[in-house]
């Protein structure tokens, strides 16, 4: 199939996908722009086009994708319902100086999400508690370091998270945990003090499209879907299902840019980092033969902070938009625009 033509009048990435809705495809198309931390300065700048970030058409795992998180999300979706934003950082103790805990987190606009970092600890007692913390210096921030997991030790009766499957802390028999290493990563609101706490994990990065809250909003693909719709989207298919920022991560109504936001011990050092972000106005306009042009100012749906990147802090923003594509797609014409602040 011919691509549609792409004219894009802004320094930002943008691209057309045909992705499979309930009724059809849809022709989306998805703007990213990428900004980096002037240093010292509290400023974002916007790097030459070809410094931009491409757009990523598949979660990237922080390691073996069947048994880690994710660590940048794909940008492909046909619609968020609200603002995601991920954040993808270590967390570092104030000072560089080695401590048994501290607390790192981010606050974008209304939105603050805190999480306690632990050192090294190893389940005691069947489970029952936990060791003192080592010092430590820090850890990334990742699902794989919090509370969760999968415990296949009985095949036919696996033991799931379905929250973080990746995680650490689940057990069918809680003596198998006595002397292992406990989470890295709570909610300080929601310590653990056994193996029976079973927590919500904490982290501030990307969740799984099959982990929950995501999956109950899926859709069934059961085998009436098989016979009758694959592979449209189920009927009960929600949006929902696209957002995977981590709980209390996710803006509803969607930021709109010149939000403040603060990074509590996630860049080298410890202490707060603080920028604001930038309010841009994207326009994506479909132009068809034979139709009349459809003009759309899309919300920013995903908001991702980058805080190891070589560059120092990278923060992607992503717009997206979904039309009807004609029968013809060499007949298409997709202009993208920045029209200015907001």
């Amino acid at each position: 199939m011919d691509a549609p033509r792409v004219d894009n009048r802004t320094d930002f990435a943008a691209a057309p996908f045909l992705l499979i809705g309930k009724d059809g495809e849809l022709l989306v198309v998805v703007v990213k722009a990428t900004f980096v931390l002037v240093a010292g300065q509290g400023e974002l700048e916007l790097p030459d086009r070809a410094e931009q970030r491409r757009i990523r058409s598949a979660d990237v795992p922080w390691g073996d994708p069947e048994k880690s998180s994710i660590k940048y999300p794909a940008d492909l979706c046909i619609a968020k319902p609200g603002t995601d934003v991920i954040v993808v950082a270590a967390a570092h103790a104030p000072g560089g100086k080695a401590v048994p805990f501290f607390d790192a987190g981010v606050r974008i606009g209304a939105l603050e999400k805190v999480v306690r970092i632990f050192g090294l600890r190893a389940w005691q007692a069947n489970g029952a508690g936990l060791s003192e913390p080592r010092p430590t210096t820090g850890i990334e921030v990742r699902y794989d370091h919090a509370w969760g997991g999968l415990d296949r030790s009985d095949p036919s009766r696996p033991v799931e998270e379905p929250r973080n499957p990746v995680g650490m802390g689940i057990a069918r028999d809680p003596a198998a945990l006595t002397h292992k290493p406990a989470p890295f990563i709570e909610d300080p609101a929601e310590l653990i003090a056994s193996a029976s706490t079973r927590p919500a994990p904490a982290g501030l990065g990307a969740i799984g499209r099959h982990w929950e809250p995501r999956r109950r909003h899926l859709g069934t693909y059961d085998a009436a879907w098989r016979r009758q719709r694959a592979p449209l989207l189920p009927l009960d298919h929600d949006d929902r299902a696209n957002l995977c920022a981590s709980p209390g991560l996710i803006a509803t109504p969607s930021l709109r840019g010149g939000e403040d936001v603060a990074l509590l011990n996630l860049t080298p050092g410890g202490g707060t980092t603080r920028f604001r972000l930038p309010r841009v106005v994207v326009e994506i306009a479909m132009r068809a033969r034979g139709r009349a042009p459809e003009v759309l100012l899309p919300a920013v749906d995903t908001v991702l902070v980058d805080a190891l990147a070589p560059a120092g802090v990278v923060v992607e923003l992503v717009w997206r938009a979904a039309f009807q594509p004609p029968r013809r797609m060499k007949d298409v014409e997709i202009v993208v625009t920045e029209t200015g602040a907001g």
